[in-house]
């Protein structure tokens, strides 16, 4: 630990051990140090400079004052009382959290919608994050998603910058499961491919089998995520949440609030779940909607169904990926088998969940995550924003 004291003609360096599981006040001539973290005493040691965490507060006795150098990591400007002893607490907060970092942020990327979201629109924006030990990007701040013991908070919602392959949404056979035709079911609950993303080789980091609809006379095919499924570390990072499951027909005048309405109803085919507690899921068609960024205003109240018609819907929207659509959470209600997905051209359209998509998994985060040297690490895809359990 470094003092500077700002009354004295020269600079004073005591260093000690601190035992684990100990921590002794620090204590030089008429100066004393304490510290806590987030308000609360620890057993850890005195944080480095590199442990993330940042000062919260600087609180002195007897009326001295002392500021904390985030440079120097000590303290500096120290103003005695009568030459008293000082002491002096330092607070050190656990790091930024994401939400809230988020939620402060000064950024034209970032937009509220009429539901309450956060969301990162445009282009390009410089919502990057590394998680998994790969690029994810940062699809908003959700208000209001429910856990799994029913209560509510807002979270970070990403999805993988890179698909994993493709696979069917599901496709199961006929008289299996929830499936009641040949073209698989659109009941997320009892969905091949959410079996693979929650409980099966993408969840376990494993090689096994995954739904297919491209190889005829059989619906699996091989796949590996030994590289590129969830590792435990990401696991932690998720937060079980509540994903409802509502659906749509898909004629009408479908706009991004539109479907986001209804993808947060009961509306689903008979039988079919209208909600799914779980970690791992997919996008919903009024993300997509609600990323546009140049022309905005036009695209929000043009049918998704005519997207195609739009360079700027699609051309200025992030989650538009022309090459490898993605298939999104969102079932067609009219019928047991079919599911929105993101066409190539731009728009919004639906078709068998027995075929082969484009998967890009989406999760929510714990919502007491941190973030890790965010002056330096601004989101962009070089510098992606680093996450830290607090």
């Amino acid at each position: 630990i470094i003092v500077y004291r700002s009354y004295a003609l020269y600079q004073e360096n005591k260093s000690y051990n601190i035992l684990r599981g100990t921590i002794p006040d620090f204590s030089s001539g008429d100066i004393e140090l304490a510290f806590t973290v987030n308000g609360e005493k620890t057993t850890e040691a005195f944080p480095l400079k590199s442990s993330g965490y940042k000062v919260n507060s600087v609180v002195c006795e007897n009326g001295a004052t002392a500021e904390f150098s985030e440079e120097l990591w000590g303290l500096v400007n120290i103003s005695p009382n009568n030459n008293v002893k000082i002491k002096c607490s330092i607070d050190f907060k656990n790091g930024t959290n994401l939400i809230e970092y988020l939620r402060n942020l000064n950024s034209s990327e970032l937009v509220e919608d009429e539901y309450g979201n956060l969301r990162y629109i445009g282009g390009n924006p410089n919502n990057y994050v590394s998680f998994n030990n790969e690029l994810w990007r940062i699809i908003g701040v959700m208000k209001d998603i429910e856990n799994s013991d029913g209560s509510k908070s807002n979270k970070v919602k990403i999805i993988r910058n890179e698909s994993i392959g493709r696979y069917s949404w599901d496709n199961k056979d006929y008289g299996v499961g929830s499936s009641i035709t040949g073209y698989g079911s659109n009941d997320w609950e009892d969905s091949m491919l959410m079996e693979v993303l929650n409980k099966g080789a993408y969840y376990n980091r494993t090689s096994g089998e995954c739904p297919t609809g491209e190889i005829s006379g059989t619906n699996i095919k091989s796949c590996n995520f030994t590289n590129t499924g969830l590792t435990d570390n990401a696991k932690e990072m998720i937060s079980i949440s509540v994903w409802i499951l509502g659906g749509s027909s898909n004629t009408g005048f479908l706009t991004p609030s539109v479907l986001y309405e209804r993808e947060r109803r009961t509306n689903v085919y008979s039988g079919h779940a209208t909600k799914w507690t779980g970690e791992v899921g997919l996008v919903y068609p009024s993300d997509y909607g609600y990323a546009v960024g140049i022309g905005r205003g036009t695209c929000l109240t043009t049918s998704m169904l005519e997207w195609d018609k739009s360079e700027y819907c699609k051309n200025n929207n992030w989650l538009f990926y022309e090459k490898i659509p993605p298939i999104t959470l969102t079932p067609v209600n009219s019928d047991s088998y079919n599911i929105f997905y993101i066409h190539s051209t731009g728009k919004i359209t639906s078709s068998y969940a027995r075929s082969d998509w484009n998967v890009y998994p989406v999760v929510y985060l714990d919502s007491e995550l941190t973030l890790e040297n965010e002056e330096i690490n601004n989101g962009s895809n070089t510098s992606p924003f680093i996450l830290k359990q607090s």
